[in-house]
């Protein structure tokens, strides 16, 4: 009985390991690969590439000389903080394995490149406030006003607390330098305003304005409708008119002998009538083009004046020129 219960559980043990051995080569492999693209791209001095290739690695397989090659990714691409940070775990995880030749290469550089560094210290508010969370470049900072090494270039610097009006700024760190952020005392966040309510105890919105809005519009589109309108019809027939007496002219000069219709050629008295004719004729032509986009646009006016909807811009503009009419309507229906 007790063989077969070893047996059973050894069995199960290695039912378990299996599939976590398994995860472990695949990551491994995944981080090895991870490392090849990184140390590839270093080669061709594309250190800005290089160094997010093996971040990625050390997060799939963590190891000592991948900390170590990114480090140096690091430092070639001139991000020195990042350079000396990882570099001092590399000596400390070497010291701890008794790597000593590992531990000085990577004391020794970290010395090197530590007058270069900038330094950004950022200075707590002057008054204390509960819940108060600081972010450098979208890491918290767990000690303030003391100096911490940063790479160079552009930082952003936030601050935030329950109740309080979040803060954000920005600094450009210089390399060997040291610069400093003094936080303000953050403002107390204004209480959002509660919407107004009716007797009913539901809340009130913006349809009262808007309704009231709908009542101007139509107050008056409707009624510039009909005077439009209007217009229109009375230059329609006026129109019409002069349009007859520009043709009855005109037919006079010739009924009359002073036109000959076969030649159309006029003695001056008949040319004179055919000139005024043709110009009385246009007259008519633009008062009937003027009257039909009138009479168009009134009754745009009448149909699109707003009922039950928000309201419509509509802009309706006569076009008149000599032996032309037209009407130009623009906006939202």
């Amino acid at each position: 009985m007790r063989t077969a219960l070893f047996v059973l559980l050894a069995c199960a043990c290695f039912t378990v390991a299996e599939p976590a051995r398994a995860d472990d080569a695949k990551a491994e492999a995944a981080g090895r690969a991870l490392f090849d693209e990184g140390v590839a791209l270093m080669n061709a001095n594309r250190f800005p590439e290089a160094c997010p290739k093996l971040e990625a690695s050390l997060d799939k397989f963590p190891g000592i000389g991948t900390r170590g090659k990114l480090a140096e990714c690091y430092e070639k691409a001139g991000r020195l903080a990042s350079a000396w940070v990882t570099y001092k775990d590399v000596a400390r995880l070497a010291a701890a394995s008794g790597d000593a030749t590992r531990e000085k290469v990577a004391s020794d550089r970290a010395t090197a490149i530590e007058p270069k560094l900038a330094y950004l210290t950022v200075v707590a508010p002057s008054v204390e406030i509960p819940g108060l969370v600081v972010k450098r470049n979208g890491r918290t900072i767990e000690r303030l006003g003391a100096p911490a090494p940063v790479d160079a270039g552009l930082v952003v610097v936030e601050a935030s607390a329950p109740g309080r009006k979040a803060f954000t700024t920005q600094v450009l760190a210089a390399s060997g330098q040291t610069s400093n952020v003094d936080l303000p005392p953050l403002e107390a966040a204004q209480p959002a305003k509660a919407a107004p309510t009716t007797s009913a105890g539901t809340t009130a919105t913006a349809d009262y304005d808007a309704n009231a809005v709908r009542t101007s519009e139509s107050t008056w589109q409707k009624p510039v409708g009909f005077v439009m309108g209007g217009a229109g019809l009375v230059a329609l027939v006026a129109g019409g008119f002069v349009g007859l007496s520009a043709k009855s002219s005109y037919d006079d000069a010739f009924d009359t002998g002073r036109c000959d219709r076969a030649t159309l050629a006029c003695d001056a008295e008949g040319q004179k009538t055919t000139e005024d004719a043709r110009t009385t004729a246009t007259t008519a032509t633009i008062l009937a083009g003027t009257g039909g986009a009138l009479l168009l646009g009134g009754v745009l006016l009448y149909l699109t004046a707003p009922r039950a909807r928000p309201p419509s811009a509509i802009r309706v503009t006569p076009s008149v020129a000599p032996g032309h009419a037209g009407i130009i309507v623009g906006g939202a229906l």
